[in-house]
């Protein structure tokens, strides 16, 4: 072993002064370097792992508002249709409610107008008994050329308000 110690040139001293110079210089870049950087990878590791589940359970809120804003638009939907019928039905009431009102209102109308008719009628039917009992009585007068006395007058009106 010596001559391959010799051949090479291999110092031992030497070696022994290299892998504690190694060691020294591992132990630094160990805790200032390796250390360091392994705490923020790792806390890096962390916050990568964090965002992928802050992603995803916003990903799962972002569905679940979709389905409910779908739901709610569906709801709301059913419920304008629900307010449109109702309104619908309401003015149909209305309508149906202000045709019977207008056809009580002309039937009142025309009801008085008949009855106002039926008076006049009444009236002018009097007022023509009246003249006819006047002409009656003056064309007796004339023909008769005396004047006739209340108990002929009133048998002569009577016969002929019986005639008319």
């Amino acid at each position: 072993m010596e001559a391959l110690i010799d051949t090479f040139h291999i110092d031992i001293k030497l070696i022994i002064a290299q892998l504690f110079n190694f060691a020294i210089v591992f132990a630094v870049l160990y805790y200032f370097a390796i250390k360091p950087i392994s705490k923020i990878m790792a806390d890096r590791t962390k916050t990568i792992e964090k965002s992928f589940a802050d992603a995803k359970k916003n990903e799962e809120t972002l569905e679940q508002s979709q389905k409910d804003y779908r739901l709610a638009m569906t709801q709301a939907k059913v419920e304008a249709q629900e307010i449109f019928a109702q309104a619908k039905k309401e003015a149909e009431a209305k309508r149906s409610e202000m045709v019977n009102e207008a056809k009580e209102e002309v039937g009142a109308i025309i009801t008085q107008g008949k009855n106002q008719l039926a008076q006049e009628k009444i009236k002018m039917v009097e007022e023509a008994k009246k003249e006819v009992i006047e002409l009656v009585t003056a064309a007796t007068k004339n023909v008769l050329g005396k004047a006739i006395t209340s108990d002929v007058d009133a048998e002569l009106v009577k016969s002929s308000i019986k005639e008319i």
